[in-house]
């Protein structure tokens, strides 16, 4: 019977200190939760502005292509609208001159 006290005291005992480690456990659970949203919010903001970089460089890209074909075409289409006074120069002055002389 002694014996089986005995048992039961150590038994009481080891359960106890499992129970406080237990306790202590759940108190740094609170803490460790907090570390980790905060380690996996950092981590999403950077994979994200990777992202949002990353998209930004293609749009830039995208954009500077688009001004230097538009500035091509205006070139082209200026030059052409220079050749086209150039030949018609002379008879456009010359029907605006009748018109507005009267003929």
């Amino acid at each position: 019977m002694e014996n089986l006290i005995r048992e039961l005291v150590e038994l009481d005992k080891i359960k106890r200190q499992e129970l406080k480690q237990l306790e202590e456990d759940k108190s740094k659970l609170g803490s460790f939760l907090r570390e980790e949203r905060k380690r996996i919010e950092e981590e999403y903001k950077a994979e994200a502005k990777k992202k949002y970089d990353s998209r930004k460089e293609e749009i830039e890209k995208i954009i500077s292509e688009a001004q230097l074909n538009s500035k091509k075409d205006f070139d082209v289409r200026n030059q052409e609208l220079m050749e086209t006074y150039k030949n018609n120069k002379d008879q456009w002055i010359e029907t605006l001159y009748k018109y507005c002389v009267g003929k």
